[in-house]
């Protein structure tokens, strides 16, 4: 057992607290299971019942049917996810890579102004990103919910910079000497 105290009974009692608040954080999740394998009529008895009387299956299937194009909505699910996730990581990283790694004139004055940006409250902006995509023609399309991401953001610019910091010099300087170039030292950074 990981001591974090110097006495033992101590430590017993944090780790009976930190268990006791486990459980109370697992019930909601479990209420929601119990509740959707029990018949209709259970669903909202008084007092509340933990364990249906009969377990239905059955209730998922239903579900998926009654929402009509299901499988539509779950690979519009999966699809946003996965271009999100390709375009804020891809162009995160690129754009944390030039602010830690490459030497340029006035890097730190761009990098103060995409700092800057993040104070921008989102109200302010709304209107002319709704006007920029209207005259894209994307409204009713999924493209403004992940094209975007493909602009780096300057929260994760920040974050994946402040990594980058961390990691020697030496490294660089060694891919450098070997006659690498920039991105080069980049795939084999984040590799």
């Amino acid at each position: 057992m990981v001591r974090f105290f110097k006495t033992d009974w101590l430590n017993r009692a944090v780790l009976a607290l930190l268990v006791v608040f486990g459980v109370l954080f697992l019930l909601p999740f479990a209420w929601m299971a119990s509740t959707s394998l029990k018949p209709l009529s259970e669903t909202m008895t008084l007092p509340p019942r933990w364990v249906p009387s009969t377990v239905q299956w059955r209730n998922y299937p239903d579900a998926i049917h009654a929402m009509g194009d299901f499988w539509r909505y779950a690979g519009n699910s999966l699809y946003l996810c996965l271009m999100t996730v390709v375009g804020t990581v891809m162009s995160s990283a690129l754009a944390a890579y030039g602010f830690s790694r490459i030497e340029w004139r006035g890097r730190d004055r761009v990098f103060m102004v995409l700092l800057a940006t993040m104070m921008i409250p989102f109200p302010v902006v709304m209107v002319p990103i709704y006007g920029l995509f209207k005259s894209l023609g994307w409204i009713g399309t999924l493209k403004p919910l992940w094209v975007p991401s493909f602009f780096a953001g300057a929260f994760n610019v920040f974050l994946l910079r402040q990594f980058f910091l961390t990691l020697p010099g030496d490294m660089t300087e060694a891919e450098r000497i070997d006659g690498c170039t920039d991105l080069h030292i980049f795939w084999k950074i984040i590799l």
